[in-house]
């Protein structure tokens, strides 16, 4: 039973407000900033975290001149913490909803290509039928919000499974399974009139690609590995449309882009770099936490995202 007295929690009394220090001091990397986010006294911070690690009988952090970082203890508390912390945030709106005054609020994330049109479509819809919804939208590569996701920050991503990933503890719908990423210049670039480009070249070149840790970045990086060569040293890492629209326009520069952001960018393809450059990213879809209650809005707008995801890629 989750409520028996013997449980630890129970017999130690613990409290909802230790495990958001917790939280915040994870969020914070500090116990000082952490208390100024709770309104608590710097003392009344550090007295409750002495109590909740004699309580775990463990250090939960180490100090650091920079900061405090978690233990391997303290990440599991933390982890735990705030899917405790998120559950119940979650009680206030469903008891909102029965009672008719229901104000939801979304946290989503999305990759760049779904972000352009399906997404959109999808909250436009959703406003619709939900009238005092509140969204918010980060747009980022899958690892960054893949990592959202887990610390409870986002309740639904559309983006990529990277490999490596906890599977057991997100689930995927997919959306895709592959999408086509092309290499994008504009129009009057030389190279548009070339019937072959050498791989010395395509170092030399000067490229916009999305930053590290991206899966596209990955890729990328990997094709000039496999020739035995180091990635291209003139890079802009960047992913703001306006950005890439004006580089592309302005300049000389190459991009590596899937075919919604290209299309957006207006740029068009070099096409004696598509033998060379078989860049192929793998699909999207809609991905979750396991084990995680989902509101009865983001139960919505997930049916509205596998409608949209339907219309547009099937």
């Amino acid at each position: 039973m989750l409520y028996s007295p013997s449980h630890w929690f129970l017999r130690h009394r613990l409290k909802l407000r230790s495990l958001a220090l917790v939280v915040a001091m994870d969020d914070h990397a500090s116990l000082q900033r952490a208390a100024d986010a709770l309104g608590m006294t710097q003392p009344a911070a550090s007295k409750m975290l002495a109590e909740l690690e004699a309580l775990c009988a463990m250090p939960l952090f180490q100090r650091f001149p920079r900061g405090v970082e978690a233990t391997a203890g303290g990440a599991l508390v933390i982890r735990h913490a705030r899917h405790v912390l998120s559950a119940l945030n979650q009680v206030d709106e469903e008891l909102a909803s029965l009672r008719g005054q229901a104000d939801s609020q979304i946290a989503m994330g999305s990759i760049k290509a779904p972000a352009l049109s399906m997404v959109p479509r999808a909250i436009v819809e959703f406003q619709s039928q939900f009238a005092q919804a509140s969204i918010n939208l980060s747009v980022d590569s899958s690892p960054a919000l893949l990592a959202k996701l887990q610390r409870d920050e986002l309740d639904i991503v559309v983006g990529r499974m990277a490999s490596g990933m906890q599977l057991q503890q997100l689930h995927y719908e997919a959306l895709v399974q592959e999408q086509a990423v092309q290499v994008v210049a504009r129009r009057a670039h030389p190279w548009q009139r070339r019937q072959k480009v050498s791989w010395a070249e395509l170092t030399q070149a000067s490229w916009i690609v999305p930053p590290q840790g991206s899966l596209l970045r990955v890729k990328f990086d990997a094709l000039f590995v496999q020739q035995k060569l180091l990635p291209p040293p003139k890079l802009v890492e960047t992913q703001d449309l306006d950005t890439l629209r004006h580089l592309l326009s302005q300049t000389e520069m190459l991009a590596v882009l899937t075919d919604e952001v290209a299309l957006a960018c207006e740029g068009q393809r070099v096409r004696c770099l598509t033998d060379m450059l078989p860049l192929q990213m793998q699909g999207f879809g809609l991905i979750t936490r396991s084990g995680r209650t989902l509101s009865s809005a983001v139960l919505a707008m997930k049916a509205i995202l596998q409608k949209a995801g339907r219309s547009q890629y099937v």
